[in-house]
């Protein structure tokens, strides 16, 4: 019955021109009311009912909680990104770095000393460091470091784990050494662990690292100085270390492969190219753009 009445009352041209109250009204005259009630109390009433249903009533609720989890989303997200921006974006790496030609001295955050040999570089977070003591190393330093929380040295070779020492670091290009003054000190490198203590080193070698008794422990980071103490070591490594500390380059003609045992300062360019030429065999000539052209010394 009720979808033959439905079926009429669409086919009729005024019923859907009708308000929602009209249609009601329409559509419940067809129906038999309590004589107790009239047609205008019973379509009051029947709103009533519509207006308590429970499809009615979980509409908002839902509304309301999809609103409140989105605004909760919103908001983490919002802490998290201004996270992210503190940071990376306020609180960069603090860079402290030794040019050529130069040494540099650096009291870190917690009390620490750092000196940096020419192009040398640290770099770490001031903010909390006493709590968090990491920081990143290229080059050559020697460190002082205050006791407290566990410092943490970090190079491309190997890594370094203090709690309060003094000892010298080297790490360039493919050569690693650090050198034990004072304390204890631990180095690991991949899944190596070694710790070594004063008068000792350890030194990156193909086969992993290696820990030694340094017979030349006090004077290892005599550089501090301007002096430089080597024994049979390459000529190659003595000639960067050279360009480090005058701010020079070498242009070196093919020679036989030599080694250097002596000391030098970085007071004087011609006493070092003297110091290390003229036991070798060598002449040097020093040209324009501040570049020294080496050669063997003719027979």
């Amino acid at each position: 019955m009720i979808e033959d009445l439905q079926n009429k009352e669409s086919r009729e041209p005024d019923f859907n021109s009708l308000d929602t109250g009209q249609k009601i009204l329409r559509r419940t005259s067809q129906f038999k009311v309590p004589h107790t009630l009239s047609k205008e109390e019973g379509l009051a009433k029947l709103k009533a009912r519509i207006a308590e249903s429970p499809e009615q009533k979980r509409l908002p609720i839902n509304k309301s909680r999809s609103l409140t989890y989105w605004l909760s989303a919103a908001a983490a997200s919002v802490i998290i990104l201004a996270g992210i921006w503190q940071f990376f974006i306020r609180e960069p790496f603090n860079n402290v770095v030794a040019t050529k030609g130069e040494h540099n001295e650096y009291k870190l955050p917690d009390g620490s000393l750092v000196t940096l040999n020419a192009e040398s570089k640290i770099s770490f977070r001031k903010t909390n460091f006493e709590k968090n003591r990491v920081l990143k190393m290229e080059g050559e330093a020697f460190f002082s470091i205050q006791k407290g929380k566990s410092f943490v040295i970090n190079t491309p070779l190997a890594d370094i784990k203090i709690l309060g020492t003094s000892f010298n670091v080297f790490a360039r290009e493919k050569v690693f050494k650090v050198s034990c003054i004072t304390g204890k000190i631990q180095v690991t490198s991949g899944s190596q662990v070694i710790i070594i203590t004063p008068g000792e080193s350890v030194a990156l070698e193909n086969s992993g690292l290696i820990k030694f008794e340094d017979n030349h422990i006090e004077t290892v980071a005599n550089w501090r100085n301007g002096e430089f103490n080597y024994e049979n070591s390459p000529l190659s490594s003595i000639f960067k270390e050279i360009e480090r500390q005058f701010n020079v380059t070498f242009a070196v003609s093919k020679i036989d492969e030599k080694y250097f045992t002596g000391s030098f300062t970085n007071k004087n360019l011609v006493n070092t190219l003297d110091i290390v030429c003229i036991p070798l065999g060598l002449t040097y000539e020093i040209g324009t753009n501040s570049t020294i052209l080496i050669r063997e010394k003719p027979q």
